[in-house]
């Protein structure tokens, strides 16, 4: 079978927006419903499952380590991004591109903290989907690094669901989960179901128990983030929502062990982002011509690649940091 059709670097800014991560989903996610309403046709749902401070480190990038089922088989339904980036390797600057649409840099929420009150022409843009008549929610971390403005969500909060909206309104929901945050390894796990004698461990790392528990512990947090990311996927699944929405994952930036998180390499700023087209609204998707192709091993095009199953290759921490070491 031959591989997917190649994308330059000019068509795919053109067809998504931008190169990074942070921007393609929100630039992705309003060109869809824009194309929708413009044809006539009934819009798109779109879901985000947004996760926080961790790499690729999933059974669909070629880890061998990872027990990731239900992400792999996301990424066999959709498409899997093998180099998405965050802007920032920490979360506040890296949302509040998310949110707006703007680097940073370049808005002046580079810091983290920021509190600083942005130009007032300036929106976030689930505003732009509730004024194209979208129930927008997001469950539940902010942390946008600005002043939000008023009238970005209809419901900001843990109770925030898709399911509250009007009958037959479009929707639009962030579901965000914290298991792999970097505070879930403060505490030591007495136990892990991850081996820590088998862990790959990065050459930065000294080989020692803490650091291999450390490891074996935080891929049990990425396992149960699959379990809470799947749940999301049957609940779409179980309401008759899932060929009428267009979902995306990806994590806010890298993580979570030493040399990742706040370092300013790929480490830190390399996440997972896969997005799946309901066949229905293929027609809407970002990318034309891409084939289905065995394995996901790391390269360095910034093409979407769709995939099928995990390779057999290992795209371990050790592969993950070869380029930064």
């Amino acid at each position: 079978m031959s591989g997917p059709r190649r994308v330059t670097r000019r068509s795919f800014i053109q067809c998504v927006g931008a190169g990074s991560a942070a921007l393609v989903a929100p630039a992705a996610a309003l060109r869809a419903a824009q194309e929708a309403a413009a044809g006539g046709g009934p819009r798109p749902n779109i879901l985000w499952i947004t996760s926080e401070d961790n790499g690729p480190f999933f059974g669909c990038y070629g880890d061998a380590y990872a027990t990731t089922p239900n992400f792999d088989r996301f990424a066999s339904e959709g498409v899997l991004y093998l180099n998405a980036f965050a802007n920032a390797p920490v979360c506040a600057p890296a949302r509040s591109t998310i949110i707006s649409g703007m680097y940073a840099c370049s808005l002046g929420t580079h810091p983290m903290r920021s509190t600083y009150a942005i130009p007032s022409d300036i929106k976030f843009f689930p505003q732009y989907l509730r004024e194209a008549g979208y129930y927008c929610t997001n469950c539940s971390k902010e942390d946008y690094n600005m002043r939000k403005p008023p009238g970005t969500w209809d419901d900001s909060s843990g109770k925030a669901h898709y399911r509250n909206r009007r009958a037959g309104q479009p929707f639009f929901a962030v579901f965000n989960l914290g298991v792999s945050h970097e505070s879930s390894l403060h505490k030591s796990a007495p136990k892990t179901s991850h081996a820590p004698a088998k862990a790959p461990l990065p050459p930065y790392h000294p080989d020692t128990p803490t650091i291999r528990h450390d490891w074996a512990q935080y891929y049990d947090k990425v396992q149960a983030l699959d379990a809470q990311a799947g749940g999301i996927l049957a609940d779409l699944e179980k309401d008759g929502l899932a060929e009428d929405t267009i979902v995306f994952y990806y994590s806010d930036h890298g993580g979570v062990l030493t040399r990742s998180k706040r370092f300013l390499y790929d480490t830190g700023t390399h996440v997972p982002m896969i997005v799946r087209f309901p066949k229905k609204y293929q027609h809407l998707a970002p990318w034309r011509g891409s084939r289905r192709r065995k394995g996901c091993r790391a390269r360095r095009s910034s093409a979407p690649r769709r995939a099928s199953r995990a390779s057999t290759s290992t795209f371990s921490a050790r592969a993950w940091t070869s380029a930064t070491t």
